[in-house]
């Protein structure tokens, strides 16, 4: 089976939509359980898990056939995260204060988590409208239903009449 290059980006578009929403509940839903174990026992050695993400082993190469508004987008929400499991993994904060972040980075990563489902969903349904025209309508079945120059001349004419009236 041979994959087209609109086959791929839409495969490609699932995958990143799947992982970031994968990572984004593992951040939100367990919130309470990663803050308790780092609180009580002052471990970090679960995060890995938490934050666990393939989006890292998406090559450069992959990302060129998305488009500039999603790769910012992609961009932006997984900046976020780093910055969220960076704090998590290097804060000397009290629990309250890192509690208290914790929530903020949750909210923050909510908006660009909605922006970024927003923008994989558009491009999707783009490659997907894209393959399924590619697949129906070919240059022979394509035709006019008037040749095009007489559709020109009566658009010319009907301009100038325009101009020519006011």
């Amino acid at each position: 089976m041979k994959i087209n290059q609109e086959q791929l980006v839409s495969r490609l578009i699932i995958l990143i939509r799947l992982d970031a929403k994968n990572l984004f509940e593992r951040i939100r839903d367990r919130e309470v359980e990663y803050l308790t174990i780092y609180s009580l026992k002052r471990s970090r050695a679960h995060f890995p898990a938490v934050f666990r993400s393939r989006f890292k082993n998406v090559n450069i190469s992959d990302l060129k056939f998305l488009s500039p508004e999603l790769i910012v987008a992609l961009d932006d929400f997984y900046e976020s995260v780093d910055k969220m499991q960076w704090y998590l993994s290097s804060t000397e904060d009290m629990p309250q204060t890192v509690d208290d972040r914790v929530h903020f980075f949750i909210k923050d990563l909510n908006k660009k988590y909605d922006l970024l489902a927003l923008y994989l969903e558009g491009e999707n349904e783009a490659a997907v409208e894209l393959e399924e025209s590619a697949s129906e309508t070919s240059l022979e079945e394509f035709v006019l239903e008037e040749p095009l120059e007489e559709s020109f001349e009566e658009i010319s004419d009907e301009v100038l009449n325009d101009l020519t009236s006011s």
